[in-house]
């Protein structure tokens, strides 16, 4: 595996996996301030939210990706 990968595995994305029992519970508690209709909709709402930032964050890290390993190889990928 490339260096690069390993390290942001390491460094970045897996620490952001640790993350998602605390949003959960977090989630949890901001949906039980409401009603027990609201709260169904207030989850669904930051379900949204979470999904439209996990899109956007593989777009980034794509193109980031793209971008590193676009200088390692042999015919120069040009990327613009």
């Amino acid at each position: 595996m490339n260096e690069t990968y390993k390290w942001l595995y390491d460094y970045y994305a897996l620490p952001l996996m640790k993350v998602g029992k605390q949003a959960d519970a977090l989630k949890e508690r901001i949906a039980s301030h409401g009603s027990p209709a609201d709260a169904l909709f207030l989850w669904d709402r930051l379900e949204d939210l979470c999904l439209l930032w996990g899109t956007e964050s593989l777009a980034i890290g794509l193109q980031l990706g793209l971008r590193l390993m676009a200088g390692q190889r042999a015919d120069g990928l040009l990327i613009s």
